[in-house]
């Protein structure tokens, strides 16, 4: 293994343990008939040092084939709607997500506001991704409450109708380029995929559970019976209507036999088994892009993922993966 591949590998284990237009034409292209045309990928922003790292980042996307830029919103993080304003003057191109932001960190008004003002600057590439919020520390820092958890859906509810409400609204200022602006709500209890299975135009599966009992910010993964139920019971409640479904990959390793992947893993979060590992559709392990490849395809049919978000230390790995994957199918090797 080059010592560049193995520092990459390196800071997606780093990832993990950190963790411890559809408007217009798009849209139609992407849901028309409840069908989905195209298979997005995404980055989630980590943060960069200076403004030059920052332009070479949202290039360097672009030459891999992303999609999606996406941005968090945490204390101690770069802000996540100048981040997206920033990139989309860089990129003409990229899609710009918040992925997602803390629902009791905003007032559904100003981040209206701010979410409009991002897809006029754009030109109508900005997506509103939402969520319930974990991470208590954070809030109790800036002085906001902390609801407990059915309080925290509720009130994720009553943000998402009202945030769509004002967007919609014609006489909303700025106007925004998009009608309706896209809105995620990512989750993976049941509760907040009920929420996103109402309202969202792409519903995010996080792939993180809090372990029963333990500290907060505790995560397990997601297995992969676990993640087939939660799917279903999304498309139940859905109705028939269509949405964008993206899998949050929380690491993504090519050129590693997958045991020996997942065994790193294991090494770096103890309280996970190397079988709990590969069993989870929330990492993406494979000798080859194009096993990689093939894996996401299968994933597309059994869980109707059509998006996939990657840390961005997972970035390099997942970009061999858009390469082989918009190749097309490979033949099956020689038995």
């Amino acid at each position: 293994m080059r010592g560049a591949e193995y520092a990459v590998r390196l800071a997606a284990v780093g990832a993990i343990v950190a963790l411890a237009a559809y408007g217009g034409a798009a849209r139609r292209a992407c849901c028309e008939h409840g069908v989905v045309s195209e298979f997005q990928f995404g980055v989630n922003f980590r943060g960069v040092p200076d403004a030059e790292q920052f332009r070479l980042l949202v290039r360097r996307m672009d030459e891999l084939g992303f999609d999606v830029f996406a941005a968090p919103d945490h204390l101690g993080a770069m802000g996540p709607f100048t981040v997206l304003a920033a990139a989309g003057m860089l990129s003409d191109r990229l899609r710009l997500r918040t992925y997602v932001l803390n629902m009791g960190f905003w007032n559904p008004a100003l981040l209206a506001r701010e979410a409009a003002t991002v897809d006029v600057l754009s030109g109508g590439r900005a997506e509103v991704g939402l969520g319930a919020g974990h991470m208590k520390r954070e809030h109790d820092d800036a002085g906001l409450p902390w609801l407990p958890f059915q309080r925290r859906i509720e009130a994720l509810e009553q943000v998402v109708t009202e945030v769509k409400r004002r967007l919609a609204d014609a006489g909303h200022k700025p106007r925004p380029v998009q009608r309706p602006v896209p809105l995620m709500v990512a989750a993976m209890s049941g509760p907040g995929l009920e929420v996103a299975a109402r309202h969202a135009d792409v519903i995010g599966f996080s792939g993180l559970r809090q372990v029963a009992g333990a500290p907060p910010r505790t995560f397990r993964l997601s297995s992969a019976a676990e993640t087939a139920g939660r799917v279903a019971e999304v498309r139940r409640r859905a109705g028939g209507r269509s949405y964008r479904s993206d899998a949050l990959l929380q690491q993504v390793v090519v050129g590693n036999h997958p045991r020996e992947a997942a065994a790193e893993m294991a090494a770096a979060v103890p309280r996970l088994s190397i079988e709990e590992i590969l069993d989870s559709p929330f990492v993406l392990y494979a000798e080859d892009a194009g096993q990689a490849a093939d894996e996401l395809r299968r994933r597309r049919e059994v869980y109707g993922f059509d998006s996939v978000t990657v840390h961005q230390p997972s970035m390099e790995a997942l970009g061999q993966v858009i390469a082989a994957y918009r190749r097309g199918s490979r033949p099956a090797p020689p038995r």
